[in-house]
């Protein structure tokens, strides 16, 4: 079969696309045939092997696990021994991030704990761009955020991929939403759920001061001294991904001794890939409570130079691809 593969560390100019070898399911895992794919942030993050200390887990002098991507929808097509809830022709779908990755190809083995049936009303494309952005949207609202109706919610980088289902995610919650993007994407945060939406460009942060019971900040630089006063006391600010390791690191070490302040609580999410959580998603994608904010359909082939268009910044929603059939 075909896959995406990095041999080696770099930028996207180290993927390609070579014949590796079919996947068998092992105890209590399914091979799925992939129908469709989405790209994340760790897609491009761990191309380089920086900062190095990440080498530990991916791989000291080159990846352990060659084949790339996380998110994936498909159709269970084998069983391994053990497998209870899954049955060949059921159409599932999940994230790979912490069980090696592998989904840029035609077919993944994957355990049956870490998959969820795909909500019924949305393609197997669509399904594809919910699994990494939608769980780790929920676990920050609701594990880490501890959100309850009628808190004020920010939402620093609303546009992308988590940011999208943050804002829906809130508003199932109960949230008054203030979604922070740019101009461009206004309207597509207000479709969403957000009552306020702020141009990050121009927003004044010192009319915000005291404002929030909740600040979610995705995939930017933020740093804690200038959110930090935003919140109200007892206030939650939590952090999901940072274009800035520096801070990410601060606050990772740091962020209990700053919860000992005023009652306010920071934390980085260390989001988790959850069969449970996908399972919810679904039924609220069937509900209508939260769907897919597509950005564009690349090629197979195109996957590469659609991973540096994402580490660029500014994807309004999901980039999403379909292997070989």
């Amino acid at each position: 079969m075909n896959g995406i593969v990095q041999k080696k560390y770099g930028d996207y100019k180290v993927l390609t696309i070579e014949e590796v070898e079919k996947p068998k399911p092992g105890k209590g895992e399914v091979l799925v045939k992939v129908q469709g794919v989405s790209l994340n942030a760790p897609d491009w993050r761990l191309l380089e092997g920086k900062p190095f200390i990440i080498r530990f887990s991916s791989g000291l002098f080159k990846p352990q696990n060659p084949v790339k991507g996380g998110d994936f929808s498909g159709t269970v097509v084998e069983t391994g021994e053990g497998v209870l809830n899954l049955k060949l022709g059921d159409e599932v779908y999940g994230d790979l991030a912490d069980s090696g990755f592998g989904a840029f190809s035609e077919f993944v083995s994957a355990k049956e704990s870490i998959l969820s049936r795909k909500p019924h009303n949305l393609s197997f494309l669509e399904s594809a761009a919910l699994p990494l952005a939608s769980v780790t949207a929920l676990q920050g609202i609701r594990d880490a955020g501890r959100l309850k109706a009628g808190e004020k919610v920010l939402i620093l980088g609303a546009s992308g991929g988590v940011g999208t289902y943050a804002v829906q995610l809130s508003k199932y919650f109960g949230g008054e939403i203030t979604a922070v993007t740019s101009k461009r994407n206004e309207n597509q945060a207000l479709s969403l759920g957000a009552t306020e939406v702020l141009d990050y460009k121009t927003m004044k942060f010192e009319k915000l001061i005291g404002s929030y019971d909740l600040i979610l900040a995705i995939n930017g630089y933020y740093p804690v001294k200038l959110v930090k006063d935003l919140l109200k006391p007892h206030g939650r600010f939590v952090l999901i991904g940072s274009s800035s390791t520096k801070e990410l690191l601060k606050m990772s070490i740091f962020g209990s001794l700053l919860s000992k302040k005023d009652g306010k609580s920071f934390q980085v999410l260390m989001a988790k890939p959850s069969g449970k959580d996908l399972a919810l998603i679904a039924k609220l994608a069937e509900e209508g409570s939260v769907k897919p904010v597509i950005f564009k359909e690349i090629p197979f082939e195109k996957i590469p130079e659609g991973i540096k268009e994402l580490s660029e910044g500014h994807v309004p929603g999901k980039i999403v691809s379909k292997p070989p059939q």
